[in-house]
């Protein structure tokens, strides 16, 4: 068994292209954070079954996880690794219970987090179905998340909140896309803002979807309140013409019932 992990260990790590740089605390920070057991286990499983070839550089290094760049020859994939221990624990737990799609789960910490990774693709398969602009779900295992990538061959897209042109263009297809979400995939996405609005080819894609509730939730509707008034503070800073009644005059109200 140990001449196994080893040699998993081993084909694994040489997937793992990261540009290691001794004084780039980000980038030392993003493999050691997440790169356990557990995780370089479910990597070698992701990568013997060629979902991807290797891995390149962090997209994103956040608080429960981490986003990398992968490549299958010339096609790109964003790997999503949440950690296998959090301190985000009770933040994660809100947003299952009373999610219906989840009413038995483990409550141990990494039952937790893979029931975590489990919803997030979940949820971007159902937005992918109803036609709402997210990133394409490929495959998830135990604590990742394999999805479409977002970006051109050198950099990732870029946040909605950095983006400097076409905001009026914008406003009306990211409330298309929320208006389309609660309709027709019957989500709300539960913490919307510019943060998590990428502009890809010239279209504004949903991303981080992992807290998503169905809209049966208790707070389904608080929820959707409160990610339109975010979207329409931040294009109204921007000067574009942002109402709520945008968005409330095309919900489908009698979803939440």
């Amino acid at each position: 068994m140990k001449e196994d992990l080893e040699y998993i260990y081993e084909f694994v790590n040489d997937k793992i292209k990261i540009e290691r740089r001794e004084k780039d605390y980000n980038l030392l920070k993003a493999e050691s954070d997440v790169f356990d057991r557990k995780t370089m286990l479910t990597l070698y499983e992701l990568l013997s079954h060629g979902y991807f070839d290797i891995i390149e550089f962090p997209i994103k290094i956040g608080k429960e996880a981490n986003i990398f760049r992968a490549k299958k020859g010339r096609k790109y994939y964003a790997v999503k690794i949440y950690r296998t221990s959090t301190k985000n624990f009770n933040s994660i737990i809100k947003y299952i219970e009373g999610d219906y799609r989840f009413e038995h789960f483990k409550r141990s910490t990494l039952g937790i987090i893979y029931l975590w990774a489990q919803k997030e693709f979940r949820n971007l398969t159902d937005c992918y179905n109803a036609s709402v602009l997210v990133p394409k779900p490929v495959v998830f295992r135990n604590n990742i998340v394999v999805m479409e990538y977002l970006g051109n061959s050198r950099y990732p897209a870029p946040l909605l909140k950095d983006y400097p042109q076409d905001l009026q263009k914008f406003y009306g297809m990211v409330r298309d896309n929320v208006i389309r979400m609660v309709n027709d995939a019957l989500l709300v996405h539960g913490d919307l803002s510019e943060y998590n609005i990428v502009i890809h080819k010239d279209k504004p894609y949903i991303i981080d979807v992992s807290q998503a509730m169905p809209v049966k939730h208790p707070n389904a509707r608080t929820l959707l309140e409160r990610d339109v008034r975010n979207i329409v503070r931040f294009f109204s800073k921007k000067g574009v013409d942002a109402n709520e009644k945008d968005f409330y005059d095309s919900i489908n109200w009698g979803v939440f019932v």
